[in-house]
């Protein structure tokens, strides 16, 4: 049950977020990682530098009682950081996200220290590799809590590379899939699948001018689809009405739907759009409007 997703260059082997390999672009300026969100519309109508703090709505997230977990570690070939949000020390969500990234950076250790000393060799002047890490809350509704993370990692190629990733589960640790949550005739959820396309369009227009992915024209749905709706990180969004969700958030990484100068894309779809696909344990936990990211 692996979470976190990274792109490692030369050495590295598996990624904690999980994320499509990106193309090597012509060396372009880091996008504006501003918040690039739209409201997404009825069915029938996720900057990349280092620093980047994520814009993540922590609204309905659990009580914490305990400070903000951090690891971090630091040497002449990396520089790594994870913050998860705070919460008690033995809460089953968190001790996951935390034992994660310690797996994660067990490998980084190696990943990076093999690159500096192959560049040192070479007689080149290796700089380490820079990995920042964030999780927050979205959202808790009953028994069901939703964060999402975002990560920025350089490991030397043109620019650094921006990654989401997103947990929906129980508080006891288990994690739910967001089609797990859905009727079995509507799983994946048509209407779901055609707002987050709808809101990509809109967040497209409203930032590139043009409804197009590299050039093509947006497809919802049918054959030439193209907005690739099954790979957005979903997370559940908070609500107007207390303890419930009112909808979910969708993340785009750079490339994915774009190129990497047109940054990432979050998304807001409303829970109206999809409430009738939810299995019944489920639906009771929706209602009311969610906030636009």
């Amino acid at each position: 049950m692996g979470i976190l997703i990274a792109i490692v260059v030369g050495l590295a082997a598996v990624i904690w977020l999980t994320r499509p390999q990106a193309p090597d672009p012509a060396k372009l300026p880091p996008p504006e990682m501003g918040p690039d969100t739209v409201q997404a519309a009825p069915a029938d109508a996720l900057g990349a530098s280092a620093t980047a703090e994520p814009v993540l709505n922590t609204a309905s997230a659990p009580a914490s009682s305990a400070a903000a977990s951090k690891i971090a570690f630091e040497d002449d070939s990396l520089s790594f950081s994870a913050a998860m949000p705070e919460g008690p020390a033995g809460d089953p969500v968190l001790t996951y996200l935390r034992k994660d990234a310690e797996g994660y950076l067990a490998m980084l250790k190696t990943n990076a220290r093999a690159d500096f000393n192959r560049l040192k060799k070479a007689g080149s002047k290796p700089n380490p590799w820079e990995v920042r890490i964030k999780w927050a809350y979205t959202a808790k509704a009953g028994n069901i809590v939703s964060l999402a993370g975002e990560a920025s990692e350089y490991n030397g190629g043109a620019h650094p590379v921006l990654a989401f990733d997103t947990f929906i589960g129980r508080v006891t640790g288990e994690k739910l899939e967001m089609d797990e949550m859905l009727i079995l005739k509507r799983s994946p959820s048509p209407a779901m699948i055609i707002a987050i396309c709808e809101a990509l369009k809109t967040a497209k227009t409203s930032k590139i001018k043009t409804a197009t992915i590299f050039d093509e024209p947006i497809v919802c749905a049918g054959p030439d689809a193209n907005a690739k709706t099954d790979i957005a990180k979903i997370a559940l969004a908070p609500s107007n009405h207390p303890d419930r969700f009112g909808g979910l958030y969708a993340y785009y990484e750079p490339y994915s739907v774009g190129a990497y100068s047109e940054g990432a894309y979050k998304l807001t779809v409303q829970q109206e759009v999809f409430a009738e696909d939810l299995k019944p344990e489920f639906k009771q936990l929706f209602a009311g409007e969610a906030p636009v990211l």
